[in-house]
């Protein structure tokens, strides 16, 4: 079904679905090419999410061609593992053929039918978690050590699939814990639970362990403040608690939902198998209902455990009406399995539950242009590395897909965003109308399509259209290039003129109280005609920078001294109004500046994070003290001009908690969340930094 289905359906892979299949094409060419640090590279692949599946594609992809079969193959696979496992596990708490039903139950779900054709981490995740499951019970409350250790391994490999995989299993762990806690050879048994513990933490602490204090943070903020930024419901209400529970059906099964609901009762009488099943269930999903943040992706791992449940609903049943219900389960399973493929029968939806009948996701032969576009974006750069913005975040038409298909053949194009206030660095524009995507991330591409709806002269002769076509959703596709033809009908000594009276306010946004500024451009008139600048030069006693509009924390800043080289601006802007909009800065040269440690700790201040926060400028190092609730932590900043595209090197070093030295090692995964460089060596502009030196009372850059 599977095979057929992604034969027939030509859509681009959509968000987190084109993000993961990039990093199984990131990982290949880490696994293929010589002279990678392969093990650092993986383990950095991703700040949230694990390496195991998307790696498991890229080893794949290494001798098969990248085409959505082989990754697919990968989904199969994870789920062939989880309905053996799922029969096992049901063969060993109720019978054999408790075990086929639940296999038959969760294999012909429709949300596992459409997860088999997307390449996401859920699937693999509830699979793991089957087996997990599993070897939980092959433990026998952890009595057997080789089961414990084995238990330990799968561990590692779950939550090396996908973080979530704890919540869902530590329900079960738990209880067994705590039986092996009551049990009469107590000792032993926790001892074992130790070593499954202890080795599961051991293979998973690689990627986990510089994730240790940031991953956490990242969680928290998924689920609630970024579910909010998305617009969804307070978790308490009626919404929110009916969310999954009115999917039930849809994602399930129609029949498997009731023997699901009968089945909660039935495990009464199966005191083997209740304690398992209910924590394996219903606490994981009391978690996710709780929390604000809803897809059904997330309870597609409760899945296999209600499978079990259902089944255990079916085998309380007399034998007449059990075999009379298998048929009709049988039945049932082929109609959703086609509906939920193929869209065939089409069911109608449930109106009074306002869900439809069965989750269906029909594969469609339409074609969408991303490769055709890049191919024109690559001819038109001359097969030269280019910037490519991609304004929309439509689901078939956003930054994602574009980016995956850059990277799946191996383009030499950098794929980001729409832009904040300029398109700094692009060369390339991608746009669509009609539909921009989800309201809650689409404000900067709306802005941006406002504005050419409006007219925008100077914009569209920057940035000429160089292809249009339909898409199927249909609306319009256009791909506009940065070309910048000199201004007609203006002197070159007035376009001069307006630029040096441009910069005050330009840089009002981001620097304010310029002391004494002086202005030195290294310029010729008839290329800034064309917006070219070779170098500006800023010169200024003091300032105040931040950003202003909104309302960021201000640092203070004396003796300053920055170039700009390889400037280009919208010439078209500049002789129209007098605005410089900026497109693209070579480098960036910071000569000479001094921060001092009073201005340091007035900036800081204004980050309510780090309050309690107190920093001095020693001889040679930043000293760090941060007031806890516990025990305060100290240490020391050295900072040194960076390398490797980075213009600045954080070093931490003597750092302890309430006095106790801190191994290095924890030390760096603490600091990796708080240093800057990574951000840094992203920007759009090259950054250099004079000599850096830290003296008493001050930070200085450069020399006179």
């Amino acid at each position: 079904m599977a095979t057929i289905w992604v034969s027939l359906d030509r859509r681009p892979p959509v968000w987190d679905h084109a993000n993961h299949l990039e990093r199984a094409v990131h990982c290949q060419r880490i696994l293929s090419e010589p002279g990678r640090d392969r093990f650092r590279e993986i383990v950095e692949m991703s700040a949230f999410y694990p390496p195991v599946v998307p790696c498991a594609a890229g080893l794949l992809y290494r001798v098969f061609p990248g085409t959505p079969l082989v990754s697919q193959s990968v989904m199969l696979a994870f789920l062939g593992a989880g309905l053996l496992a799922l029969f096992l596990l049901g063969r060993r708490l109720f019978d054999a053929p408790s075990g086929l039903v639940a296999a038959l139950i969760f294999g012909t779900a429709p949300f596992v039918v459409y997860s088999t054709t997307n390449f996401q981490l859920d699937l693999p995740l509830a699979a793991m978690v089957i087996v997990t499951l599993l070897e939980l019970a092959r433990t026998n409350a952890f009595s057997r050590r080789s089961w414990s250790l084995i238990l330990g391994v799968t561990l590692a490999l779950g939550m090396l699939v996908k973080p979530p995989f704890a919540i869902y299993i530590l329900p079960p762990v738990a209880l067994s814990a705590w039986r092996a806690a009551r049990a009469s050879d107590r000792r032993r048994r926790l001892a074992n639970l130790g070593l499954a513990l202890v080795l599961g933490g051991a293979l998973s602490l690689p990627w986990y362990g510089p994730r240790l204090f940031g991953l956490p943070l990242q969680m928290a903020n998924r689920a609630f403040r970024l579910a909010a930024e998305a617009g969804q419901p307070e978790p308490l209400t009626a919404f929110s608690l009916l969310f999954y529970p009115r999917a039930l059906l849809p994602m399930f099964g129609l029949l498997a939902g009731l023997l699901f609901a009968w089945g909660l009762v039935a495990l009464v009488r199966e005191p083997a198998a209740r304690g398992l099943l209910w924590s394996a269930s219903l606490l994981p999903f009391g978690v996710f209902l709780a929390i604000r943040n809803k897809d059904l992706r997330y309870v597609l791992p409760i899945l296999p455990a209600a499978a079990l449940i259902a089944s255990a609903g079916l085998r309380a049943f007399a034998p007449a009406l059990r075999r009379a219900l298998t048929l009709a389960l049988i039945g049932v399973a082929v109609l959703q399995v086609s509906a939920a493929a193929f869209g065939v029968p089409r069911l109608a939806r449930w109106t009074a539950l306002g869900v439809p009948a069965v989750y269906a996701f029909p594969p469609s032969p339409t074609m969408w242009p991303q490769r055709e576009i890049l191919q024109v974006i690559l001819r038109e750069a001359g097969s030269r590395p280019a910037t490519v913005s991609v304004v929309p975040n439509y689901s078939f038409f956003s930054a994602s897909n574009f980016r995956y298909y850059a990277a799946r053949d191996g383009l030499p194009l950098t794929v980001t965003r729409a832009w904040d206030e300029y398109p700094l660095g692009v060369e390339f524009i991608i746009l669509k109308t009609g539909n921009q995507g989800p309201a809650f991330s689409i404000a900067k591409a709306q802005r941006i399509m406002e504005r050419l709806a409006r007219g925008d002269p100077a914009f569209e002769r920057a940035f000429p259209v160089i292809w249009e076509g339909p898409l199927p959703d249909g609306s319009q596709a256009s791909v506009r290039q940065r070309r910048l033809t000199p201004v007609a009908g203006a002197s070159p000594s007035e376009v001069v003129r307006r630029f040096e009276e441009s910069i005050v306010p330009f840089l009002g946004p981001y620097a304010r109280d310029l002391d004494q500024l002086r202005v030195d451009l290294s310029i010729d008139p008839q290329a800034l005609l064309r917006g070219e600048i070779r170098r500006l030069r800023l010169e200024a006693r003091s300032a105040r920078v931040a950003e202003f509009a909104r309302r960021g924390a201000q640092l203070r800043l004396q003796e300053i001294r920055v170039s700009l080289e390889g400037v280009l601006v919208n010439p078209h802007r500049l002789a129209a109004s007098g605005e410089i909009e900026l497109l693209a800065v070579e480098k960036m040269r910071i000569e000479h500046l001094v921060v001092t440690e009073e201005d340091l700790r007035a900036f800081l201040a204004g980050f309510r994070r780090f309050g309690g926060l107190t920093v001095g400028l020693e001889d040679g190092a930043v000293s760090v003290a941060l007031a806890l609730r516990g025990p305060d932590l100290a240490g020391r900043l050295r900072l040194s001009n960076g390398t490797g595209g980075a213009p600045l090197t954080v070093h931490a070093e003597r750092v302890s908690l309430g006095g106790i030295p801190l191994p290095p090692l924890l030390v760096h995964w603490v600091f990796r969340h708080y240093d800057p460089t990574p951000r840094l060596a992203r920007l759009p502009v090259a950054v250099e930094l004079g000599q850096i030196r830290v003296e008493p009372h001050r930070i200085v850059i450069g020399t006179r």
